[in-house]
């Protein structure tokens, strides 16, 4: 018996004892198991690649539903995007955010913003010995630095570098003016403004090193800049701590430069309508990409006689359907200039990509073709109107349906509410504020206040309220939180919070000019957020307040994500309609397709894996019933050349039992 092999069961027998091939005998046997393998195989080969091709469509339709966001953005999209340019960049540059409204300003910058720089008396060696002790470092109402100086640091430079390493507002250098005694500690604010002057607390005054005065010159002082929009007697003058002047315009930040009283700088905001004819020329690039990958993987070869793997396929022609006929129509509500896409330079070509005519989109963002910016908005755009200005349209999502033959009523039973706090005593007549009464702490919106500093002098009440507004809003550690400050019907101290909702909040906490303001330190408040619902059809739909704002709540038949801004000091109602543009239909249409949770691609490809995912246990299956029967027939083979192999053993010995015959 020969040995030919290792199988499952430990051996594979050659068949040398009979002469049977037995491996491509179990091979023919099991042909029939095999050949449901192949072909089940090839079926899942066939169901993944279907699978593939659609993972990668859908990878193009998520990038054509983010280039369409752009245009569909009922605000802050590519149609609400400025460009501001400046007639002297030397001067001022600037740069323009969605809410800047075009138009042009004449600027004059009369001061620039300076950190404050003071220098001491000179000394002849900058590593000469100076007096020991300690000397702290303000910069207006910040956080002081002290600084120790003994043995190892009393020279002019030891305290120079001990200053840099503590890591406060301030850079401190010795300088060389040339002088007879050149060397000078010279101290560099890190903060503009004039509110940030340097304060010294000087206590070195042990050992028998030199005294030094740091603040014994002041080499720049600590400046506002300071900004005049307009011209005339009507002109408004702003001052800023820094050189960053936000505010002054909407939606507009202005860096100064340089400063000149006698030389206007005029400002120029346009819509940026370059930014527009890219987001235009992206959408349909996307577009193109999309519908030209469907076309690709439908077509039929007839050298190869091979089909495309979406040849035929409903779902993709569906989709195809579905994607044209969200731009092939007239949006409602859009001007006639502009309510069909041909306005917009777009025609669908025979292969069913889109063309841009870029010269007639030109035309039509320039206002030739009769049309405006805010026209060609509504065509892309979700977009809508309120008949109370008190209730007006924000945005939309792509699940919020267009408004049919009647509005959406919005309901508003809670106006939003802002935090305001009260003093609990009126001041005095005449309010004297010296360092002794000048700081008071509080929190704003979540976030603690700095030490706020009333400067110094003698006030009405109404005065106060000027400086305690502009002291409190200019407080670095406030973050930009606004507050209006102001007397109530009984005299007395109130300060709101300029934000609305729940998220608003103030609180007065403490400091040294509480009780001439007439706090107690212990007054607080809180906003409260906007209440209200939607009417559709008779139908309350329920919302959610933030602040002013009113939000559809998700699963809405229609108002999902519908957001509209209350602005009402009481309750009250608006009808709103909505209307979807291109851009915005066509989200809609892709949301179906792409949601993760039940859109039609995911069911697609879920089916295609569970396909693959029942295949791979039938082969499975098969597999195991092919080694069985593999197993099966090795070892029959086996046992069969077993006793072929024993008859030829017993066949030996009767062959040598035989006498041999002489002849």
């Amino acid at each position: 018996m020969a040995v030919g092999g290792v199988n499952s069961n430990g051996l594979n027998f050659a068949g040398l004892s009979t002469g049977i091939d037995t491996t491509k005998v179990i091979d023919g046997l099991t042909k029939i198991n095999q050949s449901r393998i192949d072909t089940l195989t090839a079926r899942q080969t066939d169901i993944a690649t279907k699978q593939t091709v659609f993972v990668a469509l859908q990878s193009k339709l998520f990038d054509l539903q983010s280039k369409a966001g752009s245009l569909a953005k009922a605000a802050g999209g590519a149609f609400d995007a400025r460009k501001a340019t400046s007639s002297d960049p030397t001067a001022v540059t600037t740069a323009a955010g969605t809410a800047a409204s075009p138009g042009t300003y004449s600027l004059t910058v009369t001061n620039l913003a300076q950190a404050q720089q003071v220098a001491s008396q000179g000394f002849a060696d900058p590593n000469a010995q100076i007096k020991q002790g300690t000397i702290s470092i303000q910069v207006g109402t910040g956080t002081a630095t002290t600084v120790t100086v003994d043995g190892r640091n009393n020279t002019l430079q030891g305290l120079a570098d001990s200053i840099n390493a503590a890591g406060g507002d301030v850079r401190a250098s010795v300088i060389n003016d040339g002088s007879a005694t050149p060397y000078r500690l010279m101290l560099s604010s890190t903060k503009t403004g004039a509110a940030n002057a340097i304060t010294v607390t000087n206590n070195l005054t042990t050992g028998t090193g030199a005294d030094v005065d740091p603040t014994n010159k002041v080499v720049q002082a600590a400046s506002d800049a300071t900004v005049k929009l307009g011209s005339g007697p009507g002109a408004i003058t702003v001052n800023s701590a820094t050189n960053q002047v936000n505010g002054l315009i909407p939606g507009v930040s202005l860096n100064l430069l340089k400063a000149d009283a006698t030389k206007p700088v005029t400002l120029t905001v346009t819509n940026d309508t370059d930014g527009v004819t890219k987001a235009v020329q992206d959408f349909v690039d996307s577009y193109n990409a999309a519908v030209g990958f469907i076309n690709d993987q439908s077509t039929f070869d007839t050298k190869t006689q091979t089909a495309g793997i979406l040849l035929g396929n409903p779902d993709a022609a569906a989709l195809k359907n579905d994607l044209a006929a969200a731009l092939n129509t007239v949006i409602p509500g859009a001007t006639g200039s502009a309510n069909r896409m041909s306005s917009a330079g777009l025609s669908f070509k025979d292969d069913g990509t889109l063309a841009l005519d870029t010269a007639k989109l030109g035309a039509a963002l320039s206002g030739s073709g009769g049309a405006t910016v805010a026209d060609l908005k509504k065509l892309f755009a979700l977009s809508g109107t309120s008949d109370n200005p008190g209730i007006g349209f924000v945005a939309g999502s792509d699940k919020t349906k267009p408004t049919v033959a009647t509005p959406y009523q919005v309901n508003v039973t809670t106006p939003a509410t802002r935090a305001t706090v009260i003093a609990t005593g009126p001041p005095a007549g005449a309010i004297v504020i010296s360092p002794a009464n000048n700081a008071l702490l509080m929190k704003l919106n979540g976030m603690s206040s700095s030490g706020i500093t009333i400067p110094s002098g003698t006030y009405t009440p109404s005065e106060l309220v000027t400086v305690l507004q502009q002291q409190i809003n200019s407080n670095d550690a406030l973050k930009g939180s606004q507050v209006a400050v102001g007397l109530d019907p009984n005299g007395k101290f109130q300060i709101t919070s300029q934000q609305y909702g729940s998220a608003s909040s103030v609180a007065v906490t403490g400091g040294t000019a509480l009780a001439d303001l007439g706090f107690a330190g212990t007054e607080t408040a809180t906003g409260t957020d906007v209440v209200g619902s939607f009417t559709v059809d008779g139908k309350t739909e329920a919302a959610t307040g933030s602040g002013q704002l009113l939000t559809g709540k998700s699963g809405n038949a229609n108002t999902e994500g519908l957001l509209v801004r209350a602005t009402l000091t009481g309750p009250g109602t608006a009808n709103v309609t909505v209307n979807q543009g291109l851009a915005s239909r066509l989200s809609s249409v892709l949301g179906k397709y792409l949601d993760t949770a039940h859109g039609r691609l995911k069911t697609v490809t879920d089916t295609y894996q569970k396909s693959i995912d029942d295949i791979s246990k039938s082969i499975d299956k098969q597999n195991a019933l092919l080694q069985e029967k593999t197993d099966q027939l090795t070892l029959q083979f086996a046992a069969m050349e077993q006793a072929v192999n024993n008859l030829k053993g017993v066949q030996s010995q009767l062959t040598s039992l035989i006498p041999t015959t002489t002849r």
